[in-house]
């Protein structure tokens, strides 16, 4: 059964409680429990960590292929602030898996910044 989170405000201090009802009984505004008013239902943000989205399972994604694509994106990201803005590495929109150019892997030219 769901369970909501709902706000009192009938006395002089604010008070949440979580109660469980079914889809059918759900009601954005219910009787307070303390019995002098109404409460509201309120809504709280919440995260997901090392989670997978329902098509990332459907496509076999694995949470090391997921943190791989991370580990690319950011490498990436520090590859365009590391050279010269000019520079082709800069530039570049590809995906590397690591620092190519300045470990020697590849024969790209290296402008590095100073």
């Amino acid at each position: 059964m769901p369970r909501y989170e709902y706000l009192c405000e009938c006395s002089t201090e604010p008070k949440t409680f979580t109660i469980s009802l079914s889809f059918s009984e759900y009601q954005s505004v219910i009787p307070c429990p303390c019995g002098n008013g109404e409460a509201k239902r309120i809504f709280n943000s919440f995260t997901v960590q090392d989670g997978l989205t329902a098509k990332e399972k459907q496509f076999g994604t694995t949470i090391k292929r997921k943190q791989m694509t991370e580990f690319v994106k950011d490498q990436k990201s520090v590859r365009k602030n590391s050279y010269d803005p000019n520079s082709r590495e800069a530039k570049s929109n590809e995906y590397w898996t690591g620092k190519e150019g300045l470990d020697g892997i590849t024969s790209l030219p290296v402008n590095k910044k100073d």
